[in-house]
């Protein structure tokens, strides 16, 4: 039995499809609070036209990550579980919040003697190299420097699982790239189409870029490796946000950005979208480390985990190519207006 904590996210919705078809069996941990078990539905439609029944065949546990009994219980009779359930601070959600929910889930791991758990983290917790070098899986974080808010709340959690590896639960973390797919046009990393549609202004970071399928391959790796004790770098290519930003307007047939937002656009940039947050009570879907790795330039090495995980990684511009078709079927009119705050204001 595997189990997913994170379903009804994009990642974990695509792994779910993933283990289906392999014919495992599944198990997706959720609240309804906060989860929408159809938007794991839906992205089961984009791969099969029998997805009623796929979809039937996960068995769904109600449980919030804070409640350690129900956690526990979830558990029973597992044999792995996947962490994709991102971090994220709200005014009902705090950053000790996020770090109880880890706890919790590794206690109820302990309770239950699953063997292995595998952890889905950020590349914002590794460390920096000088000179334009590319960072690995080795690279050490200056304790001393200064971090966003959100990129010290994704360490603070990953340590709480590096803590527990090393000293008796079996499993690995992925530190993943911006991951690119099919999703949530509105909240997580495919929120990017929509959103180029509303920019005049691009920035000139650089960071890794992976497929959501890429992502799933080499957890099922893991899996069936039984890879313990390792922690890998999940990224395709490393590319400029400009480059990215080229390649989604010329397959969504929208006009380029040509304008570089300078270091004052995009503080201003900023403040929009954290006071529409403190409005609506809600994560601003651009954050300050969303800002970060927009003006940072940082490569990261895939060496370890091309060979180890995956033989080959998709290449961006055929990832954005695909699900820029399955955004542009879907007709997404509504989120255009979403934006359109952003495009006039910019």
């Amino acid at each position: 039995m595997y189990i997913i904590v994170g379903a009804t996210q994009m990642l974990g919705a695509h792994l779910a499809y993933a283990m289906l078809k392999q014919g495992q069996r599944v198990r997706a941990v959720m609240c309804s609070k906060c989860d929408d078990k159809n938007f794991t539905k839906h992205i089961l439609s984009y791969y099969s036209g029998d997805y009623e029944n796929l979809f039937n065949e996960i068995e769904w546990v109600e449980a919030c990550p804070l409640d350690l009994e129900a956690m526990t219980e979830a558990f029973q009779g597992g044999e792995a579980v996947f962490y994709c359930r991102k971090p994220f601070l709200s005014t009902k959600h705090s950053f000790d919040d996020n770090i109880e929910e880890i706890r919790n889930v590794i206690t109820a791991i302990r309770e239950n003697s699953v063997k292995y758990f595998y952890y889905i983290s950020s590349l914002d917790v590794l460390g920096q190299e000088p000179d334009y070098k590319l960072i690995t899986e080795n690279s050490q974080r200056n304790p001393k420097a200064k971090y966003p808010t959100m990129t010290m709340l994704n360490y603070m959690c990953e340590m709480e699982v590096q803590r527990a590896l090393n000293e008796d639960i079996k499993g690995a973390i992925a530190n993943t790239g911006i991951i690119l797919g099919p999703g949530d046009w509105k909240n997580d990393s495919s929120r990017l189409f929509p959103l180029t549609l509303t920019y005049n202004y691009y920035a000139k970071g650089v960071t890794g870029f992976v497929s959501v399928n890429d992502v799933v391959k080499s957890l099922m790796t893991m899996a069936r490796k039984k890879i313990t004790g390792e922690r890998f770098i999940l990224v395709s290519e490393n590319l400029s946000y400009h480059q990215v930003l080229k390649l989604m307007t010329q397959k969504l047939n929208a006009p380029e950005p040509k304008k570089y937002a300078n270091s004052f656009r995009m503080t201003i940039y900023k403040a929009c979208y954290i006071g529409k947050s403190l409005l609506t009570g809600r994560r601003p879907i651009l954050d300050n480390a969303y800002f970060h790795r927009m003006t940072s330039f940082e490569i990261f090495s895939n060496k370890k985990s091309i060979g180890t995980l995956i033989v080959n990684y998709e290449p961006i511009e055929q990832v954005i190519e695909e699900t820029a078709q399955i955004y542009l079927k879907e007709n997404s009119s509504e989120i255009k207006k979403t934006y359109k705050f952003a495009r006039n204001f910019f």
